[in-house]
């Protein structure tokens, strides 16, 4: 199967979500977000890849994935659509919905979907190479693997030989003292970006002004009738 059918399939039965992706991207949040109004808790926590031309650094970059982000958004063509999907997830995040964090220790190569939480009777864990893009849900060759055992996906380590579950390990992850909220940077890159709701497009900007120069034509006008 796509791996955004098994997504899709999956969504619908839960009300916490935790994600380990080394990238986001708009198009990507599109194919789901109808799905994440419904949930308690998703959580999305990126770690930079080493891929190239990174792989000959020893370090993390800085401004990842700020810039990253910025220049993606760049590439897409505006429409009604994508300027919907950024004000759900502005709306997502600002009821805390969904929260971001960006991980700074290391380069993080793992990719996790985490369905569900340690309550969860039917936890399912999903781990492979699929970024949270659009072309890793839909086009790119990938290769992932699904746990259905919720007993493996939510399994907390009572030793330090034991292996750890799905849960544990994002967990560690993203309580790690160098995770870093990003949901404020998303939401600034996002909304001013071409695609999103305070930027506007050159018809609507036309459309704009011509009604601000109609507006203040009738206060003029009304102003002189007060006069006389």
């Amino acid at each position: 199967k796509v791996f955004s059918e098994v997504i899709t399939e999956l969504l619908p039965n839960y009300k916490e979500l935790s994600i380990a992706t080394g990238y986001l991207d708009l198009p990507g949040l599109e194919l789901i977000i109808e799905y994440l109004d419904e949930y308690d808790k998703v959580r999305i926590l990126i770690g930079q890849e080493p891929l190239l031309p990174r792989y000959k650094k020893d370090k993390l970059e800085p401004d990842f994935p700020d810039k990253d982000l910025f220049d993606d958004l760049q590439k897409l063509q505006p429409s009604t659509r994508l300027k919907e999907v950024v004000i759900l997830i502005k709306e997502l995040i600002d009821t805390g919905k969904v929260e971001i964090k960006v991980y700074k220790r290391a380069f993080l190569h793992a990719k996790c979907y985490i369905f569900g939480d340690y309550n969860s009777d039917s936890a399912v864990g999903i781990i492979g190479s699929s970024n949270f893009t659009k072309a890793g849900f839909t086009s790119n060759t990938e290769l992932n693997q699904l746990e259905s055992d919720h007993r493996v996906v939510t399994f907390q380590p009572q030793t330090e030989k034991q292996e750890v579950g799905h849960l544990y390990w994002f967990e560690k992850l993203w309580n790690d003292p160098t995770s870093e909220d990003w949901e404020g940077a998303f939401t600034e890159i996002v909304e001013t970006s071409p695609v999103g709701d305070i930027l506007f497009s050159p018809y609507e900007t036309y459309i704009k002004t011509l009604y601000e120069l109609y507006k203040e034509e009738l206060e003029d006008e009304e102003l002189d009738n007060s006069i006389e």
